[in-house]
């Protein structure tokens, strides 16, 4: 059985390790342990080199040592690790210290809160023990800034490709283990559950001996909910719990889907990936083939090393695909949810979702490309330091020709949290959900010819990703704007093709007058607040490169400095 191994292990890891060992190790141990740690990957990943060049990676290698050098402590070399690993753009290849974490918390869950950024600020997006209140802004926790915090995370974090947005909502979940090693200056200092969040003090739950590995093998990955005129399905993980329950489970739903769906008055299914680390591949392509009567490959090509330490020879094998036959299909309206931890095997399902025009995709990019991922890491523990990593030992392509993109799978509409949703602990994505039931047509990019009318309205599903006013009739009277508006563009630009000089004179006009009737009729339709940005949209002098959110700002053409 193949499987692609899940962040959740990595997550765990990482948070394991955040800022000190066991032992204090000196500078050329440190050197030492990051040439060890080169060689290795070199020798044991299958394809180090395919998301960055060699040239990147050495210089990855060189800033490591440096900043090792000028700080000679154990967070600064934990710090230089992460972001050497990260270079390769391989969640999957990470730094994976699973014991570490059960010292730095003693026995403490600090699962029962959330964090999540908005515009470089950190909020409380849950807190289960109700001791902050939701949407409460944090300033700093144990006495550290969250700025420093989210900035110390973010080296940690893992990263699929260009997948900027995975790698900051993983380094969300890392604030709180970071903040405690901030203040724990020794091991000798053990965390008794008790920090300090905004000057007020916060008091962890201990966890019951044997809690975490009794929740772990009697966990149910797979959640399903009958709504009003829609059916959810959540699946968690495609690593928790045991294989049959997984299955079970699937077919136990599935067939109630399909005996009941018409009394229920079901108009859609909604499979939710959000916060899905990954798992096994055969249970993610089981759910597939409960969605699809089509021959679809998953993977279409594995490749895997002999055994741990080989570094030669590379088994490949290539999938001619499977067809499933007759089962309880649902080939009614879907729509698939994903956010920033989607990652692993929830991305391969959401790059095949996508790849069959099954339906909109709702959320957050997740953390990798439609092509595939990297997989199978295997823990090494580097001589010196004692730290252990995490390196890919398989590949789980997607792309027959093992094209390992960069590009994450984006959701067809963003949806992303903004304040007065945490406040109201009203979900975003239902309202997305309903316009998706209501207008089912409205979004629908083949509908579209002329290729400025297809960014004009990607841009406006991006920008307006957290404001509520773009949704409902707003939201498809645009939509209704922007299909005339296209006609009327697409017909103007096939004449200019034959016309000639005076004539293409007068449709250069007409196309401009064109953009002028359709600009304005949506200028009419928005709420003010939403016009500025509207405005920067269309302008002539519009930025040459338009973004939002969360992405990378050192590396974004827009942001970085220029001097």
């Amino acid at each position: 059985m193949l499987r692609i191994i899940t962040l959740t292990y990595l997550l765990i890891g990482i948070i394991s390790t955040c800022f000190s060992f066991e032992s204090r190790v000196d500078t050329s141990a440190f050197i030492r342990d990051l040439d060890t740690l080169k060689v290795w990957v070199e020798k044991y990943h299958p394809l180090p080199f395919t998301r960055c060049s060699k040239d990147d990676w050495t210089n990855a290698v060189e800033s490591a040592k440096a900043k090792v050098k000028k700080k000679d402590t154990e967070n600064s070399f934990t710090e230089a690790v992460g972001e050497m690993l990260s270079v390769l753009k391989d969640s999957h290849t990470s730094i994976t210290l699973n014991t570490w974490r059960k010292n730095v918390l003693n026995g403490y869950s600090t699962h029962s809160i959330q964090f999540t950024s908005i515009d470089d600020l950190v909020y409380i997006k849950r807190d289960d023990l109700g001791h902050i209140k939701i949407g409460t802004k944090v300033d700093s926790i144990g006495g550290v800034s969250t700025e420093d915090l989210l900035s110390s995370a973010i080296l940690l974090s893992p990263q699929e490709g260009n997948s900027w947005t995975g790698k900051t909502r993983l380094a969300e979940t890392l604030l709180i283990p970071i903040a405690v090693e901030h203040n724990n200056n020794s091991v000798e200092e053990n965390f008794e559950g008790n920090i300090i969040i905004d000057g007020e003090l916060y008091q962890f739950e201990p966890k019951k001996q044997g809690e975490e590995l009794k929740k772990t093998l009697s966990s149910k990955s797979i959640e399903w909910m009958v709504g009003d005129d829609q059916v959810f399905l959540r699946i968690k993980s495609f690593s928790k719990g045991t294989s049959r329950d997984f299955y079970r489970e699937l077919r136990r739903g599935f067939r109630k889907l399909d005996k009941n769906s018409n009394k229920w008055g079901t108009k859609a299914l909604v499979i939710d990936l959000r916060g899905n680390t990954g798992g096994y591949s055969a249970r993610m392509s089981e759910v597939l083939y409960y969605i699809t009567d089509q021959t679809i490959k998953v993977p279409a090509v594995y490749i895997k090393r002999s055994s741990p330490f080989e570094t030669q020879n590379l088994d490949t094998i290539r999938y001619d695909g499977i067809d499933m036959g007759d089962r309880f299909l649902w080939d009614g309206p879907s729509t698939l949810l994903i956010d920033g931890l989607s990652s692993s095997a929830s991305v391969s399902f959401a790059g095949v979702f996508r790849q069959l025009n099954r339906g909109p995709v709702l959320g957050e990019a997740c953390m990798g490309s439609r092509s595939g991922t990297f997989a199978d890491p295997i823990q090494y523990e580097l001589p010196e330091s004692g730290l252990k990593v995490s390196i890919s030992s398989g590949i789980f392509s997607m792309d027959d020709e093992i094209n390992m993109g960069l590009r994450p799978v984006a959701p067809t509409r963003w949806v992303q949290w903004n304040i007065e949703d945490l406040r109201t602990g009203i979900d975003p994505i239902e309202g997305a959900i309903r316009d998706w039931i209501l207008y089912p047509f409205v979004g629908v990019e083949s509908s579209l010819v002329d290729r400025e009318s297809k960014v004009l309205w990607k841009e406006l599903e991006t920008v307006y990703s957290r404001e509520r006013g773009w949704g409902g009739e707003t939201r498809k009277e645009v939509w209704d704007i922007i299909v005339d508006g296209d006609r009327c563009l697409s017909e103007l630009k096939n004449m200019r093709k034959n016309a000639e000089l005076e004539e293409m004179i007068q449709i250069n006009k007409d196309i401009k007058d064109c953009k002028t009737r359709r600009n304005t009729s949506i200028q009419i339709i928005f709420p003010i607040k939403m016009r500025g940005i509207f405005d920067v949209l269309t302008s002539p002098n519009r930025p040459a490169v338009l973004h939002f959110g969360l992405h990378n700002r050192a590396d974004c053409n827009v942001c970085k400095p220029t001097n």
